[in-house]
């Protein structure tokens, strides 16, 4: 009865996106948005192109349990696209195999060939561009949107329109937009049967109201956080650790140098570095110590201001290129600044701030965070052309783990929500790491025609 419910609730929404058309779907981290669009695409039985910024389409097809892409479905994992080249690619594929639908996840991956002085402009930019491609090929176009972090400041965590980035100036373009929210990733109650709402904010073809789908949702990763959430033995969670850490070592051991994340072993270490992060966060949020806090506030302090000596510099640097003379035809502006601040590990010589809860949690410190750091398939944080809309704006970063009482005192700045949200390390990692790289680099580009 659920799948035939939820199957009716897809047919709805599927309804709305007509051709022409340019519609959102936002919500936080965790809250479903790839696992909602996949699934609408595979139940509309369309022919979809299916933009996938974020993860490899082998990784796509794994987490909902696909040996294969439907045929109707036109994968491209292409990491880096502009809002251009994903118009040529979808005239392509409109003209070959009668594209009807385009999902892009997720819109702030999407860059744009034009130069902007910041990234509200390009997202304008590239937000009525996908309108014009939308209206010119008669296509759906379905952006996934990371929404801000302001929803965290609401009571109910329930999202609204004003938690879209940048909604007043980009609102003209947008045809429909659902906000996704799950309360039990919030609230977890023991039998409580998971719901995920789909909330209606904006809707100029045809109302349906909010909607819900339950269960099958939610992904293999939600549950298995859901889970250890619900554990409050620390006994038990120590032996999960044990555990895990045995079977990431098991699984590693035949690596000496970096691990490759898209392979089968990959993606395997990834899951259990998942599992790893989830216990030892749970066991840091039942055991928290005022050494463990006072550490976490000088940690956070410390990278806070690593990022914006490191962000000053980049535009100083930036200003610079500016000052350059045009040469004939080319100018300056073709130069691009890219800079990356990541966790750097060393194996042989560990430089480990000990702590004295490390026998507590029992963890293979050293070991881990070799694997995590070889694993890690993103950078802690990355700046481009001196431009960073990442840096610390007063409101706090925060979230999932992040989010416990122990640093409600604390305004957690941008780049440990980074290395605690978006890459595999935990808190108590953390708060043991102690050697950073900054790096930058300069790239050319220019155009010549003959």
């Amino acid at each position: 009865m659920t799948i035939d419910k939820n199957q009716r609730v897809l047919a709805q929404l599927s309804a709305l996106y007509q051709p022409g058309t340019l519609n959102l779907i936002g919500g936080r981290p965790g809250m479903g948005k790839t696992t909602l669009a996949f699934q609408l695409a595979t139940e509309t039985h369309l022919p979809t192109a299916y933009f996938s910024l974020k993860m490899k389409s082998d990784q796509l097809l794994l987490r909902h349990a696909s040996a294969q892409c439907p045929e109707w479905i036109h994968l491209d994992d292409t990491a880096t696209l502009t809002v251009e080249s994903i118009r040529e690619k979808v005239r392509q594929l409109r003209e070959t195999y009668d594209i009807r639908w385009v999902i892009i996840d997720y819109l702030q991956l999407v860059s744009s060939s034009q130069l902007y002085s910041n990234r509200e402009d390009e997202i304008a930019h590239i937000i009525e561009e996908l309108k014009a491609m939308a209206v010119e090929l008669q296509v759906a176009v379905i952006a996934l949107t990371q929404l801000m972090r302001t929803v965290m400041l609401h009571d109910d965590y329930r999202p609204i329109l004003q938690d879209v980035h940048d909604w007043e100036r980009i609102g003209q373009w947008v045809d429909d937009v659902r906000l996704l929210h799950c309360d039990d990733y919030y609230n977890i109650r023991d039998g409580k049967r998971d719901t995920l709402e789909l909330l209606a904010t904006e809707c100029q073809n045809g109302d349906v109201g909010n909607l819900q789908l339950t269960c099958f949702m939610r992904s293999t990763a939600l549950n298995m956080k859901l889970n250890i959430q619900r554990i409050t033995d620390l006994d038990l969670l120590r032996t999960k650790l044990s555990d895990t850490e045995d079977e990431i070592l098991r699984v590693a051991k035949p690596f000496d140098g970096d691990l490759d994340w898209d392979t089968p072993t990959g993606k395997v270490l990834d899951r259990l570095l998942e599992e790893r992060a989830c216990i030892l966060n749970r066991m840091f949020e039942l055991h928290c110590t005022e050494a463990e806090v006072r550490r976490f506030e000088h940690v956070n302090e410390a990278l806070l201001k690593m990022m914006n000596r490191f962000h000053e510099e980049q535009q100083q640097l930036n200003r610079q290129l500016d000052m350059l003379p045009d040469i004939g035809e080319h100018s300056a502006n073709r130069f691009h600044l890219t800079g990356e601040i990541n966790y750097c590990h060393d194996f042989e010589d560990p430089k480990l701030f000990p702590m004295e809860e490390d026998a507590f949690y029992g963890s293979h410190w050293n070991e881990m965070l070799w694997v995590v750091s070889s694993l890690s398939r993103m950078d802690a944080h990355t700046i481009h052309n001196g431009e960073s809309n990442k840096l610390d704006d007063g409101q706090t970063w925060a979230e999932g783990s992040l989010r416990i009482p122990h640093f409600e005192h604390i305004c957690v700045c941008y780049l440990v929500h980074a290395l605690c949200t978006h890459l595999r390390y935990s808190i108590p990692d953390l708060l043991r790491m102690t050697t950073y790289t900054c790096e930058r680099s300069m790239w050319e580009m220019s155009e010549a025609e003959i």
